[in-house]
């Protein structure tokens, strides 16, 4: 790791550790509602770990780990990452295990704000898309979008800045279903919020 990486990771650590401390003294702090505010203080240096796309929307995790300009997961030794853009998404996934996996991308699906739709890969078209093998310690990198998006016109947009209102958000749900070798086929599920990066 560099430099820069370990500064980043000890300052949120040396404020948490300056605000217990100030917490537990007694003498200045004997009302338990000073916690709050303290805490507070330190939810600007821990909303820096979401990632944050070339229009300024911050993009982050609903339910799993954010980390620092990184939207990565780990299940069954499989890797995904997401690479959001207000147009598409790149998707990549690797996987670790000693077996092929396979992705379903026909029964693959893409949820922005509630509204299903299946999914289309890069370059954007109507058609089926298969299913994909990925074979153990390989990987594949694809771009995508709700196919519901695609329109004779052009590609409308996954979410749009302008239209995220102070305060507002996005919600966007990108549904994988693999098979890992033998296995019965799961839907994964990655939820993520589009907010307004300031």
């Amino acid at each position: 790791m560099t430099l820069t990486v370990y500064i980043l990771i000890a300052i949120p650590i040396c404020i948490l550790a300056i605000l217990i401390w100030t917490y537990f003294d007694y003498r200045k702090y004997k009302r338990e509602h000073h916690l709050i505010i303290l805490l507070s203080l330190l939810f600007p240096t821990l909303s820096h770990a979401q990632y944050i796309d070339n229009e300024n929307c911050r993009i982050s995790f609903k339910s799993y780990e954010n980390h620092q300009d990184k939207l990565e997961y780990i299940k069954d030794n499989v890797f995904y990452q997401f690479i959001p853009n207000s147009s598409a998404w790149k998707v990549i996934i690797k996987n670790n295990t000693d077996e092929v996996v396979w992705l379903n991308w026909e029964k693959a699906g893409f949820i922005v704000n509630g509204k299903a739709s299946g999914v289309s890969l890069f370059p954007f078209t109507t058609d089926k898309v298969p299913t994909e093998s990925i074979q153990s310690n390989h990987g594949i990198n694809r771009t995508i979008t709700a196919s519901n998006l695609i329109t004779p016109k052009g590609i409308n947009k996954i979410y749009n800045k302008r239209n995220i209102r102070k305060g507002g958000r996005t919600s966007v749900t990108i549904v994988l279903p693999i098979t890992i070798g033998n296995r019965p086929q799961f839907f994964h599920a990655f939820s993520f919020t589009v907010t307004k990066a300031n």
